[in-house]
């Protein structure tokens, strides 16, 4: 769990602020997962924090909901190029790519359970980049 917040802070996703009482706060909470080999041995526990995205409201916490995909079209392009010039392709996966999105409206959320800051317990995270379970 501790790895996931340390990704948060290099990312520099959030940031603690005082809580505003006009402001739609979202919860988060703690999935867990494991991760297995090919024989069903387990071989790492796996944390994630997610943003209770179902307690948004369209219109303040959003306005739209979509996801940046390559169209079809230019992956057919890309390939069809690479063939022509004989180019060699590689493949990559970005582990935290979702959180790299910058956020255009101001939305806030609970500090992870477990993890609130003794000094500041009455203190939310604004997000500047999403987080996994928004909308």
């Amino acid at each position: 769990m501790q790895e996931e917040l340390n990704q948060f802070a290099r990312n520099d996703v959030w940031y603690l602020v005082p809580r505003l009482g006009n402001c739609n706060v979202i919860g988060t909470k703690w999935i867990f997962r494991n991760k297995s080999d090919e024989k069903g041995n387990v071989i790492r526990n796996k944390a994630r924090l997610v943003a209770q995205g179902y307690s948004q409201v369209e219109g303040l916490d959003f306005d739209e909901t979509f996801a940046h995909v390559a169209r079809l079209e230019l992956v057919r392009l890309l390939l069809s190029v690479a063939c022509h010039f004989r180019f060699k392709l590689f493949q990559m996966d970005v582990k935290t790519a979702f959180l790299n999105e910058i956020l255009q409206e101001e939305v806030y959320v609970e500090q992870p359970p477990s993890f609130k800051d003794p000094h500041n317990l009455d203190h939310v995270y604004r997000l500047k980049k999403a987080l996994y379970g928004l909308k």
